[in-house]
């Protein structure tokens, strides 16, 4: 040194998700990245591929390479390129996280509680963790192979081949820093494990122009993961019931579609209504905000949400947004109007929204001012100030939680 000043190394952060898909987890995973990139070396671990290039337009994030370094736990043949098996997949990736975890200075997980042999933080994005509330929360979540997904020889058998690869079992649960992404889960972590969770809504990210309420479609837009749990078909059924009581209103779906039972069925049932059902497919960020910008109501089926991203898209994208009463997705459109107990409850209170316009003037100021809690940028400076906070805290304290 020639008397210049030694330049400190930065914190190391690892950022955690066993494979890198198109929902919820992810884009909060993602945004942590794009939040954090600037102000520490950050890692971001998965168990399978990760195409930046697509992720940005995706989620509406300008992670660059360079920016963020990539580490791909290792996999067996088997699951290096499949999407099946999430949970085999976790416990690897979670074995090789335990592995490297002393070579950062934080660890985070985006995908819920995970034990690497220190403090970190961790992400609640659902209860799928939870083998009997995944049940009971998600009872059509196997898509009709009970023989795999209930509780079976077959399942017991692929659980214990899980615990060989890594257990759970540990204090990670109870001594890392826990983020709810609603009230709602806050309070199931505390009421079942004893946990408490500070509550950190995800990022709401995307431009949705700006289209006056009286120039766009009277149709509505669902959007979100085709799968039975999200119960799309009982979408259709409640709007065609909407629609026999004399309104002219459409449906667009907007999510991956594959080769399925249940994909295929819901594509038989379109054909059937195919005048006012289209099936989009899956959209990037820009096609999928211009297309709830133009229309003026917004539907979400599944009957319990951890959060519900997609609903928080469609009330930021300004469109009145009816869902089931369950889960945190209550408190993104928190109005009796608009949450509904069952499928005759729902076209009721449709219907008496459509004819009365008053009353969607009142709800679209009522859900535009609480939309505001779930921006991007919202998320950005809520997730540097916890981590800057997390990281203060002596390493003693840490180590001994």
């Amino acid at each position: 040194m020639t008397g210049g000043r030694r330049t400190a190394p930065r914190v190391k952060v690892a950022i955690v998700h066993p494979r890198l898909g198109w929902g919820g987890s992810e884009a909060t995973v993602l945004w942590t990245v794009e939040a954090l990139k600037d102000r520490y070396d950050v890692t971001l671990i998965s168990g399978g591929p990760t195409d930046l290039c697509r992720m940005n337009a995706y989620y509406g994030t300008n992670i660059k390479e360079g920016e963020v370094s990539i580490l791909r736990a290792p996999m067996p043949p088997g699951l290096r390129n499949s999407a099946r098996f999430v949970g085999l997949r976790w416990r690897f990736t979670l074995r090789f996280c335990r592995q490297v975890a002393p070579s950062f200075d934080l660890m985070i997980n985006g995908y819920g509680p995970a034990d690497f042999g220190t403090r970190g933080i961790q992400f609640i994005a659902d209860f799928a963790f939870d083998a009997e509330l995944r049940r009971t929360f998600h009872p059509l979540a196997g898509g009709g192979r009970d023989w795999w997904y209930g509780p079976s020889l077959w399942r017991a058998a692929y659980t214990r081949i899980c615990e060989a690869v890594s257990s759970t079992a540990g204090r990670g649960r109870e001594r890392n820093l826990t983020l709810a992404n609603s009230n709602w889960g806050a309070d199931l972590m505390r009421q079942r494990y004893g946990v408490e969770s500070a509550v950190l809504y995800p990022p709401v990210a995307g431009r949705f122009p700006d289209v006056p309420f009286e120039n766009r479609e009277a149709g509505f837009v669902c959007l979100g993961r085709i799968t039975p749990e999200k119960r799309v078909h009982t979408i259709i059924e409640i709007l065609d019931r909407v629609r026999r009581k004399g309104h002219d209103i459409h449906l667009h779906i907007v999510g991956g579609l594959d080769r399925s039972e249940y994909c295929r069925s819901l594509q038989a049932l379109s054909v059937r209504h195919h005048d006012w059902v289209f099936l989009e497919g899956s959209l990037f960020q820009t096609a999928k905000s211009d297309l709830v910008s133009r229309h003026r109501f917004g539907i979400h089926g599944c009957e319990i949400e951890a959060f519900g991203i997609a609903v928080a898209e469609m009330v930021k994208g300004g469109c009145i947004v009816f869902v089931p009463n369950g889960g945190g997705q209550v408190e993104i459109v928190n109005h009796p109007a608009l949450i509904f107990e069952n499928e005759a409850d729902a076209v009721e209170k449709i219907d008496a929204v459509l004819t009365h316009e008053a009353k969607q003037e009142t709800l679209r100021a009522h859900l535009r001012e609480g939309s505001r809690a779930f921006s991007a940028n919202s998320f950005t400076e809520s997730i540097r100030r916890v981590v800057a906070e997390f990281l203060e805290q002596p390493v003693l304290t840490q180590a001994s939680c």
